[in-house]
Order: structure tokens, then C-alpha cells, then sequence
């Protein structure tokens, strides 16, 4: 299992007339052949955005992966360059969860040495239904850029 060093991320997810956001900490850990960067928020620690890699190797500069619909259960092998993205509360007074579905778009990496940067706009994701209630049980927008340094 590697890690990174940590770095940052500002994320902002707009739902109806609602925009929440995640800006904080963001870090990296491979384990179990995944690698998994997580973003929380500095502010409410139990909100945090997440990408989910099928490969246990930091992006390359240029790299590009597909945005994909989380799928813990399947068999066989994943494509390396698919990625599940999702941006979740879950608190005792707070419980709302998106996550990314097979048309919410692309992410593309730049990598500088150790610094490993994405920037991206206006990626869909679908809401929890067990969790999401109201307004925010509806589809979502996510844009942001973070950062973090392999070690």
C-alpha cells in the first residue's frame, strides 16, 4: 500500500437551489489493487468527495479516465482508466450521498513531478434513495480542482 502526501481540494456540488461544498485536506492510499483520494471538508469532517480508482497506481500526466457508475459487486476485471466518483454527509443530522453514473463525463490528471493535479466542471451524479430527502433528492452538478503530492 502506498500513500501521499497531502494536499488540497475545493469542491462544489449544486442541487436545485442548493450548493454545498467540500474544501479541506486531500489525500491518497492505495490498498486491495485501488486507489482511493478522498477530499474532506475542513469545516463539517463527516462531508467528504471520493474517487475510486480499478488500479493501484497514481494518474500519469495526460491521464484520462472515464467517470463510471460505482460497481463494488462486479466480476471479472475493470477497466483501469474508469473511475467512480461520489460526494457524501452522512452524521448523525445530516445524511445525503451522489454518486457517479456512465454518463457523468471524464476526468483528466496533470502530473508534475510528484504533483498530481485534476480540475474538472459540471459532472452529474445521481442521488442516494435511501438517503437524499426533498430537494436533494434529485440530480446533482460537481466541479472542483484538487491536489496532493506522491510521496
Amino acid at each position: 500500500s502506498q500513500s501521499a502526501k497531502e494536499g488540497n481540494g475545493t469542491i462544489q456540488l449544486v442541487c436545485g437551489a442548493q450548493t454545498l461544498s467540500v474544501e479541506g485536506k486531500c489525500g491518497g492510499v492505495t490498498t486491495m489493487g485501488e486507489l482511493v483520494i478522498t477530499i474532506q471538508d475542513k469545516i463539517v469532517p463527516s462531508r467528504m468527495f471520493t474517487l475510486s480508482f480499478n488500479t493501484d497506481q497514481f494518474p500519469t500526466d495526460g491521464d484520462v479516465f472515464a467517470v463510471k457508475k460505482s460497481n463494488y459487486t462486479a466480476e471479472g476485471k475493470k477497466s483501469k482508466k474508469e473511475v467512480y466518483i461520489g460526494f457524501s454527509e452522512v452524521s448523525t443530522s445530516n445524511q445525503m450521498d451522489w454518486s457517479s453514473d456512465d454518463a457523468s463525463g471524464f476526468l483528466k490528471f496533470e502530473v508534475d513531478v510528484d504533483a498530481i493535479k485534476c480540475v474538472f466542471k459540471d459532472l452529474e451524479l445521481k442521488p442516494s434513495e435511501v438517503y437524499n430527502k426533498g430537494e436533494l433528492n434529485q440530480n446533482a452538478v460537481v466541479s472542483g480542482s484538487f491536489h496532493l503530492y506522491r510521496n
